[in-house]
């Protein structure tokens, strides 16, 4: 069997991928009925759709019975259309004219090096009632959280356009935003998405808010297209989602989980209400929970309050810890990193969402401790 199938009319794009030395072989589109049910597929597929405007259907039907075959699309031009359409059948490489045997290896051996099984990652969105309940804080410190858990496979988006602040919370200084992946996801690859990317020194990748507020950029598609793109690359992907952009909630049927944010107070409990029921009717009641940050057992209104009003349960109760709070926003560093009550009920929150096994979570424990131990 070939290493490097070569689905395509064109010989000359068979001989260009000679130099990367592996086994290679042509394939006419017509025959692809066969290779679907083949019981020993290529390593790599690589399938030309260059005059195309439509992704053929045998690439679904082969990325179904073959899951741990690479899958290199080669296209005529940058089509955010067929390139949406190649990320949800789950192609791992998508490249374009003007092509030269340097392109098309470089895509090859990504592929190759990468592995081929396409992954699906989590994503876990965060949204607020309203200003200032802490959604951000509760994002940035459950991305954290799972990224210490998962040596670092997590990306935090800041959707907040014009606003956000998860980077500061992080102490982080980004060159670019969001804005710039969403600009150019039609071109999206592996080196430039990895340029605007933001390690920040707890271990977490951030794309972070912009602080310019572009006409048009927050379009559901290019959304969509960003999030098919690292959910590929990441295990997890956590969302700070403002909920006054109704195209940002419009991405939302991505999110494995969609988190509403309130705390005790009486016009942030009826918001919250009214978001969980609609967030519940859309995406279903299985998808979307509810945590109550800032929680004071002495305040007048009460857990059962809290439920009667929102009209479900509220699982997760995120204690009230001012001074940790803003001291660990003032330095940039995540409260989970630390010791307390209010560290180990985020810890508790990051694990449930993410579906995090008890003995995993358990496991890391001493990783939070010894970082805790270095800053005291």
């Amino acid at each position: 069997m070939n290493q490097v199938t070569v689905v395509s009319t064109d010989q000359r794009l068979e001989e260009a991928l000679r130099v990367t030395g592996l086994k290679i072989g042509r394939l006419d589109p017509s025959s692809m009925g066969a290779l679907v049910q083949s019981a020993n597929p290529p390593a790599v597929l690589v399938v030309d759709v260059r005059g195309q405007q439509q992704l053929p259907q045998f690439v679904s039907a082969f990325r179904r019975q073959h899951p741990g075959t690479g899958l290199v699309l080669v296209a005529s031009a940058s089509d955010p259309a067929l390139m949406l359409q190649a990320m949800r059948a789950g192609v791992t490489e998508y490249i374009h004219e003007p092509l030269t045997p340097e392109v098309l290896e470089q895509a090859v051996r990504r592929v190759i090096v990468g592995g081929f099984a396409p992954s699906s990652g989590q994503v876990v969105a965060f949204v607020g009632a309203k200003g200032g309940v802490g959604t951000t804080t509760l994002a940035v410190n459950t991305g954290t959280a799972l990224s210490m858990i998962t040596d670092g496979e997590v990306l935090l988006i800041d959707l907040h356009i014009g606003s956000g602040d998860a980077a500061l919370f992080l102490g982080a200084e980004p060159r670019f935003s969001v804005v710039d992946a969403l600009e150019n996801v039609g071109r999206l690859d592996e080196a430039l998405f990895r340029s605007m990317i933001e390690k920040t020194p707890s271990g977490l990748d951030v794309l972070a808010a912009s602080d310019r507020i572009v006409a048009g950029i927050a379009d559901g598609r290019h959304l969509r297209a960003l999030l098919d793109f690292v959910a590929t690359r990441y295990r997890y992907i956590v969302l700070d989602v403002p909920r006054s952009d109704v195209t940002m909630l419009d991405a939302l049927p991505e999110a494995s989980v969609v988190t509403v944010v309130t705390n005790q107070e009486l016009p942030s409990l009826r918001s919250a209400g009214r978001l969980a029921h609609n967030l519940r009717a859309r995406y279903g009641s299985a998808r979307v929970r509810t945590v109550m940050n800032r929680f004071d057992r002495r305040a007048e209104i009460a857990h059962a309050d809290v439920e009667r009003v929102i009209g479900g349960s509220v699982k997760h109760l995120i204690p009230s810890d001012y001074r940790v709070a803003v001291e660990a926003l003032n330095v940039g560093r995540p409260v989970v990193l630390d010791k307390g009550s209010l560290a180990d009920s985020l810890r508790v929150l990051a694990a449930d969402l993410g579906g995090v096994r008890k003995e995993e979570s358990d496991r890391h424990a001493g990783v939070f401790s010894r970082l805790a131990f270095r800053r005291a």
